[in-house]
């Protein structure tokens, strides 16, 4: 049985949320048995039951239990690989949401997320299979707060909810709640539900190329907050380790992301002595090599997450970098020698 995944970006508010609150991340981490890496390598995906116990473990060291709604605070489609590049190429409001819709599965092999319109109300939800596992509520408040971010990002800031429902108990304080923004809120519902007007699906987003690189400009300058002068290879990098799930992460599909010509992309690459071809595989290595260190991804998960486009297509270029194939890597603990 194939376990359930999310892409670790989810994370990416994680480390500094929790230290604000006073806890100790490494410890956190150690007890919900998460790699350090899952907070610092974009790309890197980990079991959604480590994720549930590592958001639980968060909120009960913090004493904080909405502690999801303080880390997705300023989270939105930048904060979602793929994801966002998706939907940030949408025509309207409606096809942004469907397109998340359609391949959330990239982001989330566990949760379930839905688009309904039902002439008045739209609904935007968020399910998973068990509501009672320990850090439900924060994997459900996670949803929401960034679900509402990316309709103000789409609607504009003073985009007001008809009303959320969360699949949970009413807790004492609803204090927390008013980041969201909204009339109405529920509880003990059977999922998440975010419901706004449905006319705002048929409005219209700026246009792909405006934003995609409003979308691009406001990952970098996050990114370049702590380094101003940061390589073109690592911005390549960056963005390979978000389109390799796709199966189509290549020269062209990076130049257009950073808004230059291929050509123009091969001569910074070169400047910096290395080329796409070399940061592809470089990711593809550390990305794999993670992965097969913790055994925690059938082979066939783990090639199609490289965007491979079959196992033997892995196989082959796993064993043109270390000369055995992954399962001799993993089996032989290759990299403790």
């Amino acid at each position: 049985t194939v376990q359930p995944y999310i892409r670790g970006g989810i994370l990416e508010n994680f480390r500094a949320t929790a230290e604000d609150l006073g806890a100790d991340v490494d410890a956190l981490l150690v007890e919900a048995d998460v790699a350090p890496e899952v907070l610092s390598i974009p790309g890197i995906y980990l079991p959604y039951a480590n994720y549930l116990r590592l958001m639980d473990a968060a909120a009960r060291a913090t004493a904080t239990p909405h502690f999801a709604l303080e880390m997705t605070q300023n989270m939105s489609t930048g904060n979602l690989g793929i994801m966002g590049l998706v939907m940030s190429q949408a025509k309207t409001v409606g096809t942004a949401w469907h397109s998340f819709d359609r391949f959330y599965r990239i982001h989330d092999t566990y949760g379930a997320v839905k688009l309904e319109d039902t002439g008045q109300r739209a609904i935007i939800s968020y399910s998973i299979p068990r509501n009672d596992l320990p850090g439900a509520r924060q994997i459900y408040d996670a949803a929401a707060g960034i679900s509402s971010n990316i309709m103000k990002q789409f609607c504009g800031a003073d985009f007001h909810a008809l009303g959320y429902a969360f699949p949970y108990a009413r807790p004492d304080s609803c204090d927390c709640y008013l980041q969201l923004g909204c009339q109405e809120l529920r509880f003990d519902s059977h999922r998440m539900e975010l419901s706004f007007d449905a006319a705002l699906l048929r409005q219209q987003l700026p246009g792909s190329n405006d934003e995609m690189r409003l979308l691009i400009d406001h990952y970098f300058n996050q990114v370049e907050e702590v380094d101003r002068h940061r390589p073109m290879s690592h911005r390549v990098e960056d963005l390979i380790r978000r389109l390799l799930p796709t199966g189509e992460c290549t020269l062209a599909h990076i130049a257009d992301a950073l808004f230059i010509s291929e050509r123009s992309l091969q001569v910074h690459l070169a400047e910096e002595q290395c080329s796409f071809r070399e940061l592809l595989e470089k990711v593809r290595r550390e990305i794999a090599t993670y992965h097969l260190r913790r055994a925690d991804m059938p082979l066939t998960q783990l090639a199609q997450l490289l965007g491979y486009s079959e196992l033997s297509a892995f196989s082959r270029g796993f064993r043109s970098w270390y000369g055995v194939s992954p399962r001799q890597w993993a089996s032989r603990g290759a990299w403790r020698a």
